[in-house]
């Protein structure tokens, strides 16, 4: 069974497609750029990070999880050389031991998107 999850606390989709989807056990985030809620793009890589984070969090909160749960995650930046600042938000906001992680370097549909980023999370 598969449940899709909406939430105004992440930006509404730009597609067709759900913010998430629970099918239990596990609960799936769609990619997440680091959009402001009133859909404006911050300029900073940073920002965007943490907004990311705070969208994935809310999503999977929906689904019963948190950032605790994750099990994995795929990040997609437009430029390697912002992956320090990246990495220092990323590594301050999901608790340790680490999710399974893959970096890809994209380009964006969204000119001023510098970064995005999914999970996949274990209901408790």
């Amino acid at each position: 069974m598969r449940t899709p999850i909406h939430t105004p606390e992440a930006p509404k989709p730009l597609g067709p497609y759900s913010q998430g989807m629970i099918a239990a056990p596990f609960v799936y985030t769609a990619e997440q750029l680091g959009l402001k809620l009133d859909g404006t793009m911050p300029p900073d890589i940073e920002t965007q990070t943490e907004n990311s984070i705070n969208h994935i969090r809310a999503i999977l909160n929906v689904g019963g999880c948190t950032l605790a749960d994750v099990v994995s995650v795929t990040v997609y930046i437009s430029d390697l050389s912002n992956f320090a600042a990246l990495d220092d938000v990323y590594s301050k906001r999901f608790p340790k031991p680490y999710p399974a992680r893959s970096i890809i370097q994209t380009a964006f549909p969204l000119n001023t998107a510098l970064m995005a980023m999914n999970a996949v999370a274990v209901q408790p």
